[in-house]
């Protein structure tokens, strides 16, 4: 599935075309559910254990869990209220490797609904890339302030997905909304200091096969807003986000951490361990990729990394201070006993912003 957009340079981007809040075609009756097959279905709540996928639920309501479309077909589980749920999607994705977009729709609104409940229905949606050739733990947080009686009003005026992040650029996630996707409402907890939301556009970098981010030139862009209660004779406020791609900058590069011991450890910055693409902080023997954020400049020199093998702090691996420069990826290698060195890798591929989603249609 894919769509392009022209910029006014008039380069093509493949847009990231996901459906965070429905569908933009009706669905056939083989794609969909009616609300009695949704009364029926049969939906886990119990640990995979070969899950490799870590939900944590942090609103006051049972969610049940798709891998795309909402029916019963990709029902991935449910998550009760409060409670983390380590969930194994493979059955319901038939592609090795992949991208989908995770939703999360209360229990009460699918049996009720099926595949009829609309955008305000999904509580939550979110990017999840997989390998089944080389499975690797995801984490996803459903933001605690989700579900709530209060609402916001969110519009993407840009040809690409939009990441809703809350409080500060790298803050938690809300939600994630579909290309031009417009009047899309959010319920969340009343805040009489109202939130702060961030805008975080995502596409698939075919040089480093992760997603990427792409935020706009200012960090001070994020809008501040209270949702509101709706009640009669008050508008809920609307955030607009209307960045164009030729306004954005990404002022990040990718750090691929190759892990060649026996041993599982932690990148840290500082004393600080970061998190990975995939949500987690450990780096099991093998590869996991982070975003650097190079504090909206073209290139920057960062130190004060190392990389702990759980032999204690003090014996963590330093890495070079280096000259990083955005949009680039760089690779470290962890050799137990042996110095570390970085690597710049390819230039990512900006040229054209694409992803292909499973389980859409």
């Amino acid at each position: 599935m894919k769509t392009f957009f022209q910029n006014p340079a008039g380069i093509a981007l493949a847009v990231l075309l996901v459906f965070a809040g429905g569908c933009t075609t009706s669905p056939t009756a083989e794609d969909s559910s009616t609300a009695r097959q949704a009364a029926q279905a049969d939906v886990k709540w119990d640990d995979d254990k070969a899950g490799y996928l870590t939900v944590y639920n942090n609103v006051n309501a049972p969610l049940i869990l798709f891998a795309g479309t909402i029916n019963n077909r990709n029902i991935i589980g449910g998550v009760h209220a409060g409670a983390t749920r380590r969930v194994d999607f493979f059955d319901a994705v038939s592609d090795y490797s992949g991208t989908f977009l995770l939703r999360a729709v209360k229990e009460s609104d699918y049996r009720g609904k099926g595949s009829a409940l609309g955008s305000d229905d999904i509580i939550f949606a979110g990017i999840v890339a997989y390998d089944k050739n080389d499975p690797r733990p995801i984490q996803v947080d459903i933001n605690r302030v989700l579900g709530g009686d209060a609402c916001i009003i969110i519009q993407n005026d840009t040809g690409m997905a939009l990441q809703i992040r809350i409080d500060r650029p790298d803050g938690p996630t809300l939600t994630t909304l579909a290309p031009l996707e417009r009047n899309k409402r959010v319920y969340m907890d009343f805040n009489p200091d109202g939130y702060f939301f961030f805008p975080v556009y995502q596409y698939y970098d075919r040089a480093s096969m992760g997603i990427r981010s792409v935020t706009a030139k200012s960090l001070a862009d994020g809008i501040p807003m209270m949702p509101e209660i709706p009640r009669p004779g008050r508008d809920v406020p609307v955030v607009n986000f209307d960045a164009s791609p030729a306004g954005l900058f990404s002022p990040f590069a990718a750090l691929i951490v190759t892990n060649e011991t026996n041993r599982g450890g932690y990148l840290l910055q500082g004393s600080s361990r970061k998190t990975n693409k995939n949500g987690t902080t450990m780096v099991n023997p093998g590869s996991e990729t982070y975003e650097l954020n190079l504090q909206k400049q073209e290139r920057l020199v960062i130190g004060g990394m190392a990389f702990d093998l759980g032999l204690g702090q003090a014996d963590a691996i330093p890495i070079p201070e280096y000259d990083y420069q955005a949009g680039y990826n760089y690779q470290i290698r962890i050799r137990q006993g042996q110095p570390i060195s970085v690597t710049q890798l390819s230039k990512s591929d900006t040229n054209e912003f694409e992803i292909v989603l499973v389980n859409e249609r």
